[in-house]
Order: structure tokens, then sequence, then C-alpha cells
């Protein structure tokens, strides 16, 4: 059976018990890229943003969306990303002008990071700040898991205009026990290898790489355990009844004003930069027996 183009796959390596996950974005990526026009400075913030989005979203236990989103007064305005426990992934960065260089305070100097995790079935969201500690967006997600779930972890993303790849490694409760120096061993092969493997493609098409064959590169010694993996989508489809409802939920009298200001109702999906038009004959389709 083919791996999707796009995937997560969670692994073990169960000699070192020491887990971890794989994001290999391509198509989807490229899918990403093509909605605004980012510069080349940008693209290794938004892969992680992209690749942090659906190792959170892997993780749900319920219906529900992770989101991740930081609000500042630098030059960038906005960041987001949010994926669903289907895997459904969107993920966008807004900037309103230039850094004199690429480092996460640089982009971000009044800015907070928010992860929100929302749960569809309690309509309930949980919300926590994640600390900019860190130069990249990834070293702040190490620090975070090592407070929040209280598991050293380590994380490397690697993004280009064409993919984006990521691994995570989390030292499990039991590890020295099984290896008094495995975790530093690992940590140390994976900081050599893992920027390099994880950023490789072939032809414009993504990753070449394959996670078993990544894995058994960066840890020739130790015996990986493979799980089932994921297909990653695009949650940036098209939907007309979304933003009807939206539009009922406003109200025929807003909806009305808005059409005899403007001529046109326009809603704009910011996130996925998409806009949507109604006429007068679509609003009065909306609304109508209303």
């Amino acid at each position: 059976m083919t791996a999707p183009a796009d995937l997560t796959e969670r692994f073990l390596l169960e000699n070192l018990d020491i887990r971890g996950q794989v994001v290999r974005l391509g198509p989807l990526w490229r899918a990403i890229v093509s909605r605004r026009d980012y510069p080349d400075e940008l693209l290794g913030l938004l892969g992680e943003f992209a690749a942090l989005a659906v190792l959170i979203g892997s993780g749900l236990k319920h219906p529900g969306r992770a989101v991740l989103q930081v609000l500042g007064q630098g030059p960038i305005s906005l960041a987001v990303a949010d994926c669903t426990r289907e895997l459904a992934l969107r993920a966008m960065v807004k900037a309103g002008g230039k850094s004199a260089g690429a480092s996460l305070h640089e982009w971000f100097p009044t800015g907070r990071l928010v992860l929100t995790i929302e749960n569809a079935q309690t309509a309930r969201h949980f919300q926590s700040i994640v600390p900019l500690e860190g130069a990249t967006l990834a070293e702040c997600f190490e620090r975070y898991f090592d407070r929040s779930e209280q598991v050293p972890t380590h994380l490397w993303v690697h993004a280009s205009r064409e993919s984006v790849g990521a691994l995570i490694l989390q030292k499990l409760p039991k590890a020295d026990e099984k290896d008094a120096s495995g975790w530093a061993r690992v940590q140390q092969l994976a900081a050599q290898r893992a920027p390099l493997s994880l950023g490789r493609g072939v032809g414009g098409e993504g990753p070449s790489f394959d996670v078993a064959t990544l894995l058994t590169t960066l840890f020739p010694e130790d015996d990986v355990r493979l799980f089932k993996p994921f297909a990653v989508t695009d949650g940036c489809g098209r939907s007309e009844e979304k933003v009807h409802a939206m539009l009922k939920g406003l109200g025929r009298k807003e909806v009305e004003a808005t059409l005899a200001e403007h001529g046109v109702v326009k809603v704009h999906d910011e996130l996925c930069n998409q806009e949507y038009r109604l006429t007068a004959a679509d609003v009065a389709r909306l609304f109508e027996g209303a």
C-alpha cells in the first residue's frame, strides 16, 4: 500500500523506550504556500506552524481541532494554523513589514503564542499560553512539552518552498532503565542528520524520504517500530454552506443593509485567502421563506 503524499506517522524506538512522530508535507504544503505571495524568509516560520498543528491535532482524544495563533505588533501581524483530529490542516502568516532577521523575537517582538484546543463534542475550549522562549517555534514547543507533559522533547522542522519535514522525539519514563546514554545518543544523531534528511526532495515533488527509510538512516542501531501512517488533508475546501449559515446568523436586516450599501455581499476567509460573493438574487434565495 502506497503511503499518502502528505502524512504523519508515529514510531517507537523499542530498545530505548523513546517515542517519536514524523510529519511529511508535499502537495498540501505547496497548496498552502500558493495562497499568498510568501517571501522565502517566512517559509520556515510557516512550516513550523503547519507541522506543529499536525503534531498536536493528531494527538486529540476527541472531535475538534488544535489552533496555534500569534497576534503581534511587529513585522508579522498574524500567524495561525489549525488542524482537526481528522488531520485537515490550514495555515497562514500575514506580514505587515520586514524584519532585520528571522528569529522568533524579531518576528513577534510583542506577540503572544496561544494554543487552543477545541472540543466539538462539548463546545468547550481549552487555552494555554506557550512562552516565546526560544529562537524558533520548535524550541518554544520543546520547552512547552517539557513542562506541560513532563516529557523531555526534541523537535526538528525543515521547510522549503516545496516541502516540509518534521521530527519529534520524546523520552519516556523508563528510557534510562533500558539505556542510560540512549537519549543523549539519539538526540545527537538526530541533530546531525535530521536537518538534511528532512529537507530532501526530488524535482519539486516534495520530500523524497519514506518514513521507514528516514528512521533507519537516522537511527541505524535501534529497533524502530512504525505505526500506521495517517493522511494530512487540506482544510481549505470551499464551504458555501458555512458562509450561508454565518450570514443567516447575522440576520436578514444586516445582510440586506450590506447589500444595499455595496451592491454585493463579500465574505473573505482570511485563513484560506478565499472570497465568497453573494448578489441580490443570492441573498433573496438565502432568506427565502424566512
